[in-house]
């Protein structure tokens, strides 16, 4: 993302989405009741044709989709031969917009750490016996890629020729997507991992992290992110910070400790006995008020989105929780 313009007293910023995971980011900054304005299309009153140009509009509804964000609000900006009422933007890599709002400094200094904030993925390889599982993680989310599944028989496999062709294959899927990567984890149970690496060429190989886990799947993908396999490779990852600060509550929680969740957070917050708030999106518009009492006081906000496991245990305790500066009991 790159800020091109910004001007603190009139609450404005102009933005340029460079990626997809700036869409992501954006999701969550984007509240309803900014104006924003946009280059777009809209049919001309004749109804005969549509007409490009800017409109602006005051947001309602934002929604993400994979490859684009939808803003849809209500007109109050636009031209003559143009039917005014409402309608939704498709924000997308490589357009720019203008937003404006009665912004704070919290606000422009979050603008301006998603503009410093680095794109990355890493492809995570789980591997055992005869199956392996591939995922693409980004700062924007998760990908299940196809995987490799081949029948081996017996205990000693190395040199059969199903074993040989297994790791081929499974070799081949890593070199397809390493050009475009600086990071590749390799996971699972056993040494099939160790025996893939050895298989890659030195410049691939020097991309590679080796990270133990029990199973493979989607458990062993999230078990691997929990020990730490994404923070090795990517600094300040989305989902390794917000799996790691989720664990810090959940244990906190477990202990009795300096922690609340639900309902009852709200009014710690009150206190100024927040010093971290966790909070999901959802939660976040409902209760767009908790954020500011909690940074007023000092405090801390992390949003936890439900993409991940520490997210979905996130919503089964209702999607607010919170690190204190005391014990409540």
């Amino acid at each position: 993302m790159k800020l091109l313009n910004t001007d603190r007293s009139e609450g404005y910023a102009r933005i340029r989405i460079e990626n997809e995971d700036d869409l992501w980011h954006l999701k969550d900054f984007i509240k309803p009741g900014d104006t924003l304005r946009a280059l777009t299309q809209r049919t001309k009153l004749d109804g005969r044709e549509k007409k490009t140009l800017e409109l602006t509009l005051e947001t309602e509804k934002i929604e993400y989709q994979e490859n684009r964000l939808r803003v849809t609000g209500e007109i109050t900006e636009g031209s003559d031969d143009i039917e005014l009422g409402y309608h939704t933007f498709n924000l997308e890599p490589e357009m720019e917009f203008d937003i404006w709002r009665d912004f704070t400094e919290e606000d422009f200094n979050k603008l301006e750490e998603m503009e410093e904030k680095r794109s990355y993925q890493v492809l995570f390889c789980l591997i055992e016996k005869g199956k392996a599982d591939f995922y693409m993680v980004e700062e924007s989310g998760i990908k299940n890629m196809s995987g490799v599944e081949q029948n081996i028989p017996g205990k000693m496999y190395a040199d059969q020729k199903e074993g040989n062709e297994f790791y081929k294959k499974v070799k081949s899927t890593v070199e397809r997507s390493a050009s475009d990567l600086e990071n590749i984890i390799l996971g699972g149970p056993g040494m099939e991992k160790n025996k893939v690496k050895n298989l890659l060429s030195d410049d691939i190989q020097s991309k590679v992290f080796l990270q133990d886990t029990s199973v493979t799947g989607e458990t062993g993908l999230r078990e691997a992110i929990k020990r730490g396999g994404l923070k090795k490779v990517v600094e300040n990852s989305r989902i390794s910070e917000e799996t790691e600060v989720v664990e810090e509550l959940l244990e906190e929680v477990r202990d009795d400790g300096n922690a609340s969740y639900g309902e009852p957070v709200k009014e710690l917050a009150e206190q100024g006995a927040v010093e971290k708030l966790l909070i999901t999106p959802e939660k976040n518009r409902e209760n767009p008020d908790l954020s500011k009492t909690v940074e007023n006081n000092g405090g801390e906000t992390v949003i936890i989105h439900k993409d991940h496991e520490a997210g979905e245990r996130m919503e089964k305790l209702g999607g607010i929780g919170a690190l204190l500066r005391y014990s409540p009991h």
